[in-house]
């Protein structure tokens, strides 16, 4: 009777030791604290789904993601970071690098990070379709598992957009039209680009073209180009 108790007692320790959870059921947990708006709980879940599968590469990407909400930006990077070391190329990681360090107004190291995310396979050339948004075009998909390389893909449009805007910080006007006229190309969120580009315009002194830039996002509705139209480009 004794030697059973012990062995129940060892196998009762041994129950509570083990984790039955596999890796997927801590992720779609932490889609439902997200849900609730609970990131810190969010954050517990897929640090038990990255300890049981290091190289999960959803997990470490929203992980860094819910850092990124909750203010820690440099956490956020270090999980992207996490992911280039198996996975150096994935598009997704580096993009959302450049995105954080944009936020963290370094623009040197988000230009760097898009730049590399432009150079990779899952960095998608995008084209105009018949109601005026992009479409991408994909390659070996696989609907078949979690881990997806297809949710790692960017529009280049996208990349090239955000680099603009911190080739603007740097005051590197020419390079950031460059990239701003192939969102326009692709027909990437128009009015924006249109005020973007407007903005290069007068910051390199030529008042016409930026105004004819303001106008056109101006008539797509941007608020902030009808505001700077008024105040530039009206006769006064």
């Amino acid at each position: 009777m004794r030697e059973k108790l012990i062995y129940i007692l060892i196998f009762g320790v041994f129950l509570n030791s083990c984790d039955f959870t596999s890796t997927d059921e801590y992720y779609n947990q932490a889609f439902e604290y997200e849900e609730k708006g609970d990131l810190e709980t969010a954050i517990d879940l897929l640090d038990k789904a990255i300890e049981k599968e290091s190289d999960f590469r959803p997990a470490l990407l929203n992980r860094g993601y819910y850092k990124t909400e909750s203010g820690n930006l440099d956490g956020g990077i270090m999980d992207y970071k996490t992911i280039l070391e198996f996975d150096s190329d994935n598009t997704l990681a580096l993009y959302n690098i450049g995105i954080n360090y944009q936020e963290l107004e370094k623009p040197k190291k988000a230009i760097e990070y898009f730049t590399k995310a432009l150079n990779t396979s899952g960095a998608l050339t995008s084209f105009t379709n018949s109601n005026g948004g992009t479409l991408g075009f994909r390659t070996n998909l696989d609907f078949d598992t979690l881990d997806n390389d297809n949710d790692f893909e960017v529009h280049k449009c996208e990349i090239q957009f955000s680099r603009g805007i911190n080739y603007l910080y740097l005051k590197e006007y020419d390079n950031a039209l460059e990239d701003v006229e192939y969102c326009l190309k692709v027909n990437y969120s128009k009015k924006e680009s249109y005020l973007l580009k407007g903005d290069l315009y007068f910051l390199k002194g030529d008042t016409i073209k930026a105004c004819e830039n303001y106008e056109k996002s101006m008539k797509l509705g941007d608020l902030v180009a009808i505001n700077k139209h008024k105040i530039y480009c009206l006769d006064k």
